[in-house]
């Protein structure tokens, strides 16, 4: 069914093209040719215009008499180093010449998804509705999920296909997040002849520091400072200091009350040393929690025992495309395909992995076309 060589060329082809964030145009092309010369109807919205970008998501549409629609998506665009890629093959796997990225982040899911529907096509199998969406700038958080009108589609079900591990993986809980700068606002002043004149934001922020809950708060729930800037010369109090600031948390109420408390603290710490705040910390994309009672999983469930796989559910602590269309109220799933050591020169995909994914989501379609004749 499945054509591997087919699969493994189309993969190539596209991993060779290269598609930074906010730059995708290429890639965008090359798909857009794939999807119409299977006879879906292909649009490009206005995402890019949106973000700053030079394209928009790329969606494809399969009709289908059938009452259930199924979104299939992956994101086109990859981290740097992207440009020259060099795929080698080698002992069943497609690894890049170590001076890049390969890219399987995520055009692998872009791979199976093609390859999914011209082996629906070439066998004349009952199928759902499918939705295509190929998104623009997910890795600079998620962009082009945020701006697809994804209410005009209104799928049933969404797969993202989207994540490490073997076919079979389904990532069913994600966590609520939170980032942005808390920004500690002091009082310059000449360091060697008046320190006391001064107000130093980096001992002001210092001292709250000391008393946030940051790094594992609970199972649940991460917080974390990742960048500190301040400072204008090394003779000067210095007057302010930005500290880039993020929180994670399954549970959206714990983040709220982390939020708080790490507000309170330094309200509290600026008004003792006569410094001030301000706080731009922002909430970030929601999570969800995939229960494995519900149509979704039982759906995917079944169509991994049909391709002959183990079904994995598992939680992770990063976002995906799929927090945005479960905030906005569609049922998603990110499922795994195979790529390892992402956004690293040493990142690879075993070309087992790339074939049994794409038979994963031939069966996943057909698994639902047929709940739907019933």
């Amino acid at each position: 069914m499945v054509n591997k060589e087919r699969l493994i060329d189309n993969f190539i082809n596209m991993v060779k093209i290269a598609s930074p964030s906010l730059n995708e145009r290429k890639i965008a092309d090359y798909v857009i040719n794939e999807l119409t010369a299977l006879g879906l109807e292909v649009y490009e919205d206005e995402a890019g215009k949106k973000i700053g970008g030079n394209t928009g998501n790329i969606i494809g549409i399969l009709r289908s008499p059938g009452k259930k629609k199924v979104m299939l998506s992956a994101h086109m665009d990859t981290v740097l180093p992207c440009e020259n890629i060099k795929p080698v093959i080698e002992d069943g796997v497609i690894k890049s010449d170590g001076t890049t990225i390969l890219g399987g982040d995520d055009k692998a899911g872009i791979a199976n998804i093609i390859e999914a529907i011209k082996v629906l096509k070439e066998q004349k199998f009952d199928h759902p509705e499918i939705i295509v969406v190929c998104s623009v700038a997910e890795e600079l958080g998620l962009l082009g999920a945020k701006n697809l009108d994804v209410d005009k589609y209104a799928p049933d079900y969404s797969f993202i296909l989207d994540s490490g591990g073997k076919a079979g993986v389904a990532i069913v809980q994600t966590p609520f997040t939170a980032r942005g700068e808390i920004v500690v606002i002091g009082k310059s002043a000449h360091a060697g002849i008046s320190p006391e004149k001064g107000v130093n934001a980096l001992t002001v922020a210092a001292h709250a520091i000391t008393k946030l809950k940051l790094g594992r708060i609970d199972s649940e729930t991460t917080a974390n400072i990742g960048m500190v800037r301040g400072g204008e010369a090394i003779n000067i109090v210095m007057p302010e200091v930005t500290l880039k600031y993020e929180a994670r948390s399954f549970s959206g109420e714990k983040l709220e009350t982390l939020l708080k408390e790490t507000e309170d603290v330094f309200k509290a710490i600026t008004k003792k040393f006569g410094a001030k705040y301000i706080d731009k910390v922002d909430k970030g994309y929601s999570g969800y929690n995939l229960k494995s009672d519900e149509d979704i999983v039982k759906v995917f469930e079944k169509a991994c025992e049909s391709t002959g796989v183990s079904c994995v559910t598992k939680s992770t602590g990063g976002g995906s495309d799929s927090n945005i269309y479960s905030e906005k109220g569609y049922k998603a799933m990110t499922i795994g395909v195979g790529m390892s050591k992402v956004h690293t020169t040493e990142e690879y995909i075993e070309i087992e992995d790339l074939y049994t994914t794409t038979k994963l989501v031939v069966e996943l379609l057909k698994e639902i076309a047929e709940n739907d004749s019933k």
